[in-house]
């Protein structure tokens, strides 16, 4: 008999080998047992160019049939056109003759010519490369092509419209169109396309077929040339590229690319092209692959395609050539080199700091102030020392009063005298001399405040131009978002999804988004300016904000203490005591006011003595006649006078009425004194909420960095689910629109949560009196032990 714990046991190890069996991989099929395809490739040559363009849309096919069918691309399907239309035509003859050939691709203009113009077609192909010059009279964008077994992608790149934007930029009338010399010489409709643009533009257009050389493709371009475009160019290598691109500059001569916006990171000054269209051309062309395996009449086709339109401007060669577009060109434009390299004026936060501490007007002025209350003290000074006059005078009175003052007085004389007056004591003067000490401890605490000021006012400064240029970039992303938006629409219009008032209202919208582009530039200058101001710098002196690693703004200020505090809402909490309680000990404007009272109440003293207490003071002069004549002179007479007089006295002074000047004057300053008093608590109020307030903003906008960042993933992810679904045609115009205005608001948030963290955090050192972002690190050091201590000598509250 089978005992229960045996049976316990065995289902135990059931269910273990259920659980086991479970996280094994079912069954997978065999790759061998997917059909398989085999698709041919024609490109014009075996350039570079051809070899990788051939690489990239291999690797999107093979992608994106994966796990659905197996596509190949044998070694023998691999076809070369050699550079010229017979040999183009004979690769596309074998492949389509080749019975085990499944699809066709013909990657290049002239495979693409060849193909849109023959008659028909035993296989299907697939021509994603379409130009004006090849044929005019294709089907218009999204529509099929209407031609058994033929599927193509209008990636044409309007050259008219080209030609009107270059013209934007620069003016010309003298045009230099650098092909490719196979095109030129397998596309005969190049030539008439020249000619017609040259026609209809009114402008001079030189066709030059360019080889393998930059310097031959330089010299043949003519001499009166004033702008040059630059097609598809295989037979460059990147360094020909580079010394063609260079010797235009060396001309002078503004360049514009029609395909590769390479070329202007390169140094081609513009060019209207998104830098991904190959590779999305690549990805649509894979999607009409997969398509026509799965089953699709390629005839049927309809395949939307959006080219896209992204002005690209190298403003490193603009500044070159000398050329300056407009700020309605530039603006929607992306800018590459816009900040110039040349700038060598980099700025961060403490240096800014420093900056302003050196040469700000404001704390000059205040400087002054404080030097001129040094010499103010020392004139009140003076009144307590001694005090040496020395005079000569030549006078001359009636013989008759010479005569009868008995050598007192000659009838002519010259004299000089020499007097001395030394203050043994006044109280009057003792108070002057002390006010003037207090007044002078005031001046200095006005400077240290408007010093303090100066720091936040740069600190505030420069994170405004941080956030300026920060919101400036996300007006400009905004906008191209409105520009992809518009392509996206025009695609619905021309697949009859939309109708045209939806490419009416991108465009207004395009319009509108430019504006407010114009609007951040000027606001970022704004700030630049202002913070220029505050350093004294010319106020249009170009500068580069060095940004930090804004991810968590604390690291900015880089402080254990700050940290915690953030963190902690406990330690917060007890931080504000100590936060109030330095704010109170260090705040320059409560020292000024009790150097104030502490003036005052001296002046009190003295109003109160004045009633009582004499002014002592010794006092000298000497006489003596340098010369005399006439009548009474010193002699004449036995009177005993010599030449030299003196006399020497100290004396006590008491005024004993004055018109009640001395009790109204105690009276004044009590009430004054009593008013500094209420004043002074009143500020140490004030000054208690300020810091405060500031630590409850920190409360709030800390977390907030947070918060808002969670709503702009939100709010970018909505927008992309929304972007699809409009792409898909599941959701309107105004559902994208609603979606990319949440979208931009919300990154304004986010962004602004950011620098608003900053200020206040500034706010709260300006509202304790000291700035440890900027102190030396043993005086940081020192704080912190200051706050740690407090701390712990405090009990938590919760």
């Amino acid at each position: 008999m089978v005992k229960p714990m045996t049976f316990r046991l065995f289902g135990l190890l059931y269910v273990i080998l259920l659980l086991f069996s479970s996280l094994l991989p079912g069954p997978v099929a065999a790759e061998d047992e997917l059909p398989l395809y085999r698709v041919g490739i024609v490109t014009d040559g075996d350039t570079a160019w051809d070899r990788e363009t051939a690489a990239l849309f291999r690797r999107e096919i093979t992608a994106l049939a994966e796990g659905e069918f197996r596509v190949r691309f044998p070694g023998s399907m691999q076809l070369s056109g050699g550079d010229t239309a017979a040999g183009t035509a004979k690769a596309l003859d074998r492949l389509l003759g080749n019975p085990d050939t499944d699809l066709v691709l013909a990657l290049g203009l002239i495979a693409s010519e060849q193909v849109l113009h023959r008659t028909s077609l035993p296989k299907p192909v697939v021509v994603p490369f379409v130009s004006d010059s090849i044929t005019a009279d294709i089907p218009r964008q999204g529509k099929s092509s209407g031609v058994t077994n033929l599927a193509y992608i209008d990636s044409r790149f309007l050259v008219d419209r080209e030609v009107l934007a270059f013209q934007k930029i620069v003016p010309f009338k003298n045009l230099a169109l650098l092909v490719d010399r196979r095109d030129v010489e397998a596309l005969p409709g190049i030539r008439g396309f020249a000619r017609r643009l040259a026609n209809e533009y009114t402008i001079t257009v030189n066709l030059v077929p360019v080889g393998d050389s930059a310097r031959q493709a330089l010299d043949a371009i003519p001499r009166d040339t004033e702008a040059v475009m630059i097609a598809f160019l295989y037979h460059l290598s990147e360094e020909q590229i580079r010394l063609l691109i260079q010797g235009l500059i060396g001309r002078r001569l503004p360049s514009y690319t029609l395909w590769s916006r390479k070329l202007v990171e390169m140094g081609v000054l513009a060019g209207d092209v998104p830098g991904d269209i190959q590779d999305s051309l690549a990805r649509r062309t894979a999607v009409a692959v997969q398509d026509i395996l799965l089953g699709e009449k390629p005839g049927m086709l309809h395949i939307a395609f959006a080219r896209g339109s992204s002005l690209t401007i190298n403003m490193a060669t603009a500044r070159s050539l000398d050329i300056y577009p407009s700020l309605t060109i530039m603006t929607g434009a992306d800018l590459l080199n816009e900040e110039q390299r040349d700038i060598k004026r980099r700025l961060t936060l403490q240096q800014a700091v420093a900056e302003a501490l050196k040469a700000n007007l404001d704390l000059q002025s205040a400087g002054r102030r404080v030097r001129a209350g040094e010499h103010a003290v020392a004139e009140t000074r003076s009144s307590l020392l001694p005090r040496i006059d020395i005079a000569t005078a030549a006078r001359a009175v009636d013989e008759d009063r010479a005569r009868l003052s008995g050598g007192g007085s000659p009838e002519r004389a010259w004299t000089g005298s020499a007097s001395g007056r030394q203050q043994i004591y006044s109280e009057r003067s003792w108070a002057a001399y002390t006010v003037a000490q207090h007044n002078q401890v005031g001046r200095v605490m006005d400077r240290e405040a408007v010093r303090l000021d100066v720091i936040y006012q740069a600190s505030v400064a420069y994170f405004d131009v941080l956030r300026a240029k920060t919101i400036e970039q996300l007006y400009k992303d905004n906008l191209k978002l409105t520009q992809a938006n518009l392509d996206r629409a025009r695609i619905r219009v021309a697949t009859g999804v939309a109708g045209p008032d939806e490419v009416y209202r991108w465009e207004t919208k395009f319009a509108r988004d430019r504006i407010d582009v114009l609007n951040r530039e000027s606001i970022t200058l704004d700030a630049m300016e202002a913070l220029n101001r505050i350093l004294h710098r010319p106020l249009q002196e170009q500068f580069i904000a060095e940004e930090t690693d804004l991810s968590d703004p604390l690291l900015m200020v880089s402080d254990q203490i700050f940290f915690q505090m953030m963190k902690n809402p406990r330690y917060l909490r007890n931080f504000r005591g100590f936060a109030v309680k330095q704010a109170l000990r260090l705040r320059p404007e409560l020292k000024a006011i009790d150097a104030a009272i502490a003036a005052k109440q001296r002046e009190k003293v003295a109003a109160g003595r004045e009633f009582w207490l004499p002014e002592f003071t010794l006092e000298g002069n000497v006489d003596q006649y340098f010369s005399q004549d006439g009548a009474g002179v010193r002699g004449d007479i036995p009177d005993g006078l010599d030449d030299t007089d003196w006399q020497v006295g100290v004396f006590a002074r008491l005024p004993l009425f004055e018109g009640g000047r001395k009790s109204s004057a105690l009276g004044r300053t009590r009430e004054e004194l009593a008013r500094l008093r209420i004043e002074r608590a009143a500020l140490a109020e004030r000054v208690g909420q300020n810091v405060l307030s500031a630590l409850n903003r920190t409360r709030a906008s800390y977390p907030g960095i947070s918060l808002s960042r969670e709503a702009a993933d939100a709010a970018r992810r909505n927008l992309n689910l929304i972007t699809d679904s409009y792409v898909q045609g599941l959701k309107s115009i105004i559902d994208l629109l609603d979606a990319q205005n949440q979208a931009l608001t919300a990154d304004q948030a986010a962004a602004n949560a950011v620098y608003n963290f900053l200020v206040d955090l500034m706010g709260v050192e300006r509202a304790m009196g000291e700035f440890t972002t900027f102190l030396p690190e043993d005086r940081r050091l020192q704080w912190k032990e200051e706050v740690e201590k407090y701390m712990h000598a405090k009990v938590p509250t919760l």
